[in-house]
């Protein structure tokens, strides 16, 4: 999954529609929708979930920026992980019905592992969804893009 961050984080941006979120907004609502994607895994399955509380921001252009954070769903022993992962493929768009323009695909990383990737072509809003450690899901997750007060530093936990 490091290797993902990587690589999304060096991808060209699409064209974002402007948003009046302010950065605390733009994280809560992020964090939201991780924990309904979270939501979709079965409970039954699930020993533990380590939402992070801070991020990191990222760029999304010269003016604005979008927030980074994690989540990881441990899961028992002998889930089958790549089947959980794609059966979240499957239920992302009714997720994320009525959101906006996202496109759900999946890829294969570099350790063969199934890496879901939900995207907003409009907002940069981003999810990825994969094993992490054995047994366990990772959710990387990036808010939609916002513009930081004036003075902000925009290194640092937020």
């Amino acid at each position: 999954m490091a290797l993902a961050v990587a690589l999304v984080g060096c991808s060209a941006e699409p064209e974002l529609v402007e948003s009046s979120l302010t950065w605390e907004e733009a994280k809560a609502a992020t964090k939201e929708m991780t924990s309904k994607i979270v939501d979709l895994i079965p409970s039954e399955e699930v020993t533990g979930v380590d939402q992070h509380e801070t991020g990191t921001l990222f760029s999304c252009d010269e003016a604005r920026h979008r927030w980074h954070g994690y989540t990881f769903v441990g899961l028992i022993p002998g889930t089958d992980i790549e089947s959980i992962v794609g059966r979240l493929e499957g239920e992302m768009p009714a997720l994320l019905s009525g959101r906006g323009d996202f496109d759900v695909t999946h890829y294969r990383d570099i350790a063969d592992s199934l890496v879901v990737m939900v995207e907003s072509s409009t907002t940069s809003e981003e999810y990825l969804l994969g094993e992490g450690d054995p047994g366990t899901i990772v959710i990387d997750s990036w808010s939609e893009c916002f513009t930081l007060p004036e003075g902000t530093y925009p290194g640092g936990d937020f």
